[in-house]
């Protein structure tokens, strides 16, 4: 027998010691007390961090100030809608644009069509980075809200996101305690300017 049979037999009569001890009444799941809840955070932050985390903030940013401008009080949702998809849509163009031509200068050994195709790909969480809130706002309006009422909704919501944002970089960047809670809150903050924004607007 390898140590790797041993280690599974091991293993296996652990898991059936514990299911004995089940059977007397003892949780045999995991409580909540002994999730590593940090390394659950460690994780969806390296999942993230593997994407676009720059783009998805922007466009988030890009939603909510479109949420906050065109909400008005005799806007239609549809109206709504395709001005937040309009300009993400032209911010998503835009930088493909700029990171498919102004790449040309450093890379030589792609043509134009090819770093335009990597491009469109890459920077596809532009577009994600709105979705969030451009959902949240619809779910609103499905809810009888108002268009004034789901678009603010939809920041509030666009608020959390980047608060919980700010403080997964700010973890996996190894920082804890007050520390942690500041760079949480400055986060969400930009959000609320957002907020200010639309009260002022309207």
């Amino acid at each position: 027998m390898t140590d790797g049979d041993e280690t599974r037999a091991a293993g296996s009569g652990e898991g059936a010691e514990g299911s004995a001890h089940g059977g007397e009444g003892e949780p045999a799941a995991r409580s909540w007390k002994n999730v590593d809840h940090h390394a659950q955070r460690d994780s969806l932050s390296d999942r993230f961090a593997r994407g676009g985390p720059a783009d998805f903030l922007y466009g988030a940013v890009v939603a909510g100030f479109m949420l906050a401008v065109s909400s008005t009080h005799d806007a239609s949702s549809e109206f709504v809608v395709a001005a937040v998809a309009g300009v993400l849509i032209v911010y998503w163009a835009a930088h493909v644009y700029v990171s498919a031509l102004g790449g040309r200068f450093r890379d030589t050994e792609h043509s134009v069509a090819e770093r335009l195709r990597l491009a469109s790909s890459e920077e596809v969480w532009v577009l994600l980075g709105g979705v969030p809130a451009l959902a949240v706002y619809l779910v609103g309006r499905l809810f009888g809200l108002d268009v004034p009422g789901a678009a603010l909704l939809a920041l509030w919501f666009t608020v959390i996101m980047l608060a919980v944002l700010g403080h997964l970089a700010a973890h996996r960047a190894g920082v804890r305690g007050w520390a942690l809670t500041v760079e949480t809150v400055i986060a969400g903050a930009f959000g609320l300017l957002i907020i200010g924004l639309k009260s002022l607007l309207h």
